[in-house]
């Protein structure tokens, strides 16, 4: 069994929590850069961030050993999540779970038209997107690798895309269009997507958005128990 192999087999053991490691890694976007029976760590080039998984401190340490700088910081244990922090000098925290679609057929076809946004509505989704981040510059580029939007007669009434590592995020639905399943909609339509361009269907939410982890769970995508964690 060579390094990625094993790897693969020790994220596949838990597909839920490790899908966003294991989804990069099939895809070529993220270099290995450790792996034992203690822990992996990734570093996945398109979002720029290390992903790190360990069982022991010593796996938390092997892993840490091996990232030289780091802008960007995935962890799957909060365990480690303070000496990573002051490690690195970490200033923000983000908790979250992780969301995927792990079913073998995906979920059926929204009741809303969804269609691709055009480059130009870029300045639009970044001021109507209600967690701001990376200027209209990163919305030019989600909007690059397909986002959806959804219309209710003909008006657009909310969006979702893909972040750089592959999750399934940015989803708004406007405030006159929600409790309508416009958000529903949207989710199955980006799982649809990826199912269809052969990646894992997964997404992350903050720990203390019950709205969205309420969503997520309605529109059939399985939920972590445990926490994950982001430092930037």
């Amino acid at each position: 069994m060579d390094k990625k192999q094993q790897a693969l087999a020790f994220l596949g053991a838990d597909p839920l929590l490790f899908a966003d490691m294991l989804e990069p890694l099939r895809r070529g976007s993220a270099k290995l850069l450790y792996v034992g029976e203690d822990g992996v760590l990734l570093y996945e080039r398109g979002g720029g961030v290390h992903m790190m998984t360990a069982r022991t401190p010593s796996g938390a340490e092997a892993c840490f050993e091996r990232i030289p700088r780091c802008e960007l910081l995935s962890g799957h244990e909060l365990w480690y999540r303070e000496e990573a922090a002051a490690r690195f000098g970490f200033q923000e925290t983000q908790i979250c779970y992780q969301a995927a679609w792990l079913g073998e057929t995906p979920p059926p076809e929204p009741r809303f038209e969804l269609r691709f946004l055009p480059p130009e509505l870029a300045p639009w989704v970044y001021a109507h997107y209600s967690h701001p981040f990376g200027g209209v510059s990163y919305m030019e580029g989600v909007i690059r690798r397909g986002m959806l939007g959804a219309y209710v007669d003909g008006a657009l009434a909310g969006f979702v895309g893909f972040h750089d590592e592959g999750s399934i995020g940015m989803l708004e639905v406007l405030p006159q269009y929600r409790r309508r399943g416009v958000g529903e909609a949207l989710l199955h339509g980006a799982v649809r997507l990826a199912i269809e361009q052969g990646a894992i269907p997964f997404g992350q939410v903050f720990s203390d958005n019950a709205a969205s982890l309420a969503l997520q769970r309605r529109a059939g995508m399985q939920v972590t128990e445990r926490l994950l964690f982001w430092l930037m």
